[in-house]
């Protein structure tokens, strides 16, 4: 269990066992009081709680190398400005490429390449950073779809698939900043997502 103690007014009131707090789905399922000759409180209640990440090994980087992650991300991103939330990035050309690099150092050191990213940009705190913009459940999802197309189109190898993309899978839930719904966040395993084997290029000689 996880007990947080809460401070109220600077004075400690209690502690929160927050795995028995109810989320959300539980508004709506009880009649409506209104006010009543005493004081009544509504429970504590929470919206989801984001799964755990499960970061890859750096197979991918040592099989792929950098040139491959970082032609990965701008292959997607391009598939991102094209889509519905291409209003996430800039019309500017110049503007786009300079985001679309600092995405792919941060690809490139998560995936075992070195602190290209840190290094410059300290740590990633990607839903901090990302909170300047409305990221909905579906926005996600296009984010994720357009990853799983790259991820097809380019060939990645097919032994990095997997820990791939459970790793963004589960971190892209973590970009939702807002709820449209207080139904379950939906997943995409492995499993179900590719079904079928990925065609991998062949080697030139």
């Amino acid at each position: 269990m996880v007990h947080v103690e809460q401070k109220v007014s600077g004075n400690i009131n209690h502690s929160i066992d927050y795995s028995k707090i109810p989320t959300f789905r539980t508004c709506g399922t009880s009649e409506f009081q209104g006010a009543l000759e005493f004081v009544r409180t509504a429970e504590a209640k929470i919206d989801f709680v984001f799964p755990e990440v499960v970061f890859p090994t750096n197979k991918l980087y040592r099989l792929w190398g950098e040139k491959n992650i970082r032609d990965m991300v701008f292959y997607h991103h391009r598939l991102l400005r094209k889509s519905s939330i291409g209003s996430f990035f800039s019309s500017d050309d110049a503007v786009f490429e300079f985001a679309t690099k600092k995405t792919g150092d941060f690809f490139v050191e998560a995936l075992g390449g070195g602190k290209v990213y840190s290094s410059q940009y300290g740590h990633p705190a990607l839903r901090m950073r990302h909170f300047h913009m409305t990221i909905d459940e579906k926005a996600r999802e296009i984010w994720l779809m357009m990853y799983k197309k790259t991820i097809k189109e380019l060939s990645m190898p097919a032994e990095c698939i997997e820990e791939f993309w459970n790793w963004i899978e589960a971190l892209s839930i973590r970009m939702i900043n807002r709820r449209t719904t207080v139904l379950d966040i939906q997943r995409f395993p492995f499993t179900d997502m590719f079904k079928e084997p990925i065609a991998q290029k062949k080697e030139s000689n």
